[in-house]
């Protein structure tokens, strides 16, 4: 869970987007749940097995059609990224740490 027990750049997450997430072969493989300053939150999966990821912005572009993201890192990897509890703040020094970007 990335998540801080401090306020080291945690910011609360904004859930107003819907936008598609998809892989750079067009597939798609959640929406944006939320976000924060440095990275998108991603629902992925469906009920009663979904789960959250923070993705950071970063490796993201926008896509061709609009309404979605493109992820510039595969979904296996994205799956493997820690999860994220709903409503929790998002630490993206955390999430940038994990991704490799700091």
């Amino acid at each position: 869970m990335v998540t801080a027990s401090w306020p080291r750049n945690t910011r609360a997450v904004n859930s107003d987007s819907k936008y598609r997430v998809l892989t750079t072969e067009g597939k798609t493989v959640g929406h944006v749940a939320g976000e924060s300053e440095g990275a998108f939150v991603v629902e992925c999966g469906a009920w009663p097995r979904k789960t959250l990821h923070a993705l950071p912005r970063e490796l993201t572009s926008a896509g061709a059609e609009g309404g979605s993201l493109v992820m510039q890192v595969s979904k296996e990897m994205l799956a493997k990224s820690p999860k994220l509890e709903p409503g929790a703040p998002v630490d993206d020094l955390a999430v940038a740490s994990w991704w490799g970007l700091d």
